[in-house]
């Protein structure tokens, strides 16, 4: 963050994927939220009607406008599969410093998030067939007390 005078307020960028492992061609949607430090007030306030400007592996995507709750949501298609650097920028305005926010992210390839989607699917039907079991022995137990 930087400021540009002494009177601006310190902004920040809070920024999260809806899915955090997209495959190739995937449309990611990175979503977020604006905020400046209130000094009187000694908390974060959202920042409405301000633009930020998406960049991923340092190329300029688009941009998007906060909302009245200092939220952004922007879409794109995922790029070629492997490790990538997005970086949500906002530039300042008057009485407001500059902010970034970067996150990682992976883009695998489309045959692997379904392999890995069955596991995740598989491992959630183990557990819910353990919690069943277990209900059962404590039935079981309790019939024969």
């Amino acid at each position: 963050m930087s400021s540009s005078s002494l009177s601006s307020r310190k902004t920040r960028i809070s920024a999260h994927f809806l899915d955090a492992a997209p495959a190739e061609d995937d449309i990611v949607t990175v979503e977020g939220w604006l905020t400046y430090y209130d000094e009187e007030k000694k908390s974060w306030i959202p920042l409405e009607k301000a633009q930020v400007t998406i960049y991923v592996d340092g190329r300029e995507l688009g941009k998007a406008e906060t909302n009245e709750f200092g939220m952004f949501s922007f879409a794109f298609p995922a790029p070629y599969k492997g490790k990538h650097k997005l970086e949500v920028r906002f530039k300042g305005k008057a009485g407001y410093e500059s902010s970034s926010k970067s996150l990682d992210f992976q883009v695998m390839e489309r045959e692997q998030k379904l392999k890995l989607g069955r596991l995740a699917r598989d491992v959630f039907l183990l557990i819910i067939a353990l919690i069943f079991l277990l209900f059962v022995a404590m039935f079981v137990t309790k019939m024969f007390r």
